[in-house]
């Protein structure tokens, strides 16, 4: 076996917390923002059965995973970030929707065993310092037959994709160049459809379906 699972991937970034996690959830809530993350969740609502429970890792301001409790699903949340609990909870309950936001690490969640039948982690793999331990806690915590989904960035994205994908945020120029630098900067940090694959190898999931658009990379797994 590689030494993939034990290797400790150096973090670029500093743990989201305090105002930095509070000007995150700031430029995160935009109506238009909120809006795509309405039709995500629509989207992914139409693969699930009636009644699912769902876990969102990393859920950053937590706009998804209300989002989804909307719909009329369990939702659970775990963030490692404490701020981000806080901000999370305050925004579910000014919706009047309710959603279980917990801290933790996906490394080690507490949570029993097949414990959900779908988990969510968006723009947040890339950070993970223990990634192949992360994703067998995914599978850990689903029921037989349940689905871990990661979308992320794709290493292969191109700066032509990630001009475009800032685009489509019809932002302000100044916003604009600083997201632009900001992508730039996350996809040295991304992996590529091969190297995710390698990763999945090494967990119990085995094998993944792995696909690409624009600057994203969306992974599914399922626990047979």
């Amino acid at each position: 076996m590689s030494n993939i699972k034990d290797r400790k991937r150096f973090k670029l970034l500093p743990e989201m917390s305090g105002a930095l996690a509070r000007n995150y959830a700031r430029q995160r809530g935009t109506e238009p923002q909120i809006e795509l993350w309405r039709k995500q969740a629509r989207e992914l609502a139409a693969d699930l059965p009636e009644g699912a429970k769902i876990l969102e890792v990393a859920f950053g301001p937590g706009y998804f995973a209300v989002e989804l409790a909307r719909l009329g699903f369990a939702v659970t949340g775990l963030d490692v970030a404490a701020t981000f609990v806080e901000i999370a909870s305050e925004y579910a309950r000014a919706q009047g929707v309710d959603v279980e936001f917990r801290e933790g690490d996906v490394a080690g969640m507490p949570f029993d065993d097949e414990s959900f039948d779908f988990v969510i982690c968006q723009a947040a793999f890339k950070n993970f310092v223990w990634p192949v331990k992360a994703l067998d806690e995914m599978y850990r915590v689903l029921r037989p037959g349940g689905t871990a989904a990661v979308q992320d960035m794709n290493r292969d994205a191109t700066d032509g994709d990630i001009v475009r994908e800032v685009e489509g945020m019809k932002l302000g120029k100044v916003a604009a160049l600083g997201v632009r630098q900001t992508l730039g900067h996350l996809r040295r940090r991304a992996y590529t459809p091969v190297q995710f694959g390698g990763l999945v190898a090494e967990t119990a999931f085995r094998t993944c379906e792995v696909t690409t658009e624009g600057i994203g990379l969306d992974v599914r797994l399922t626990r047979s």
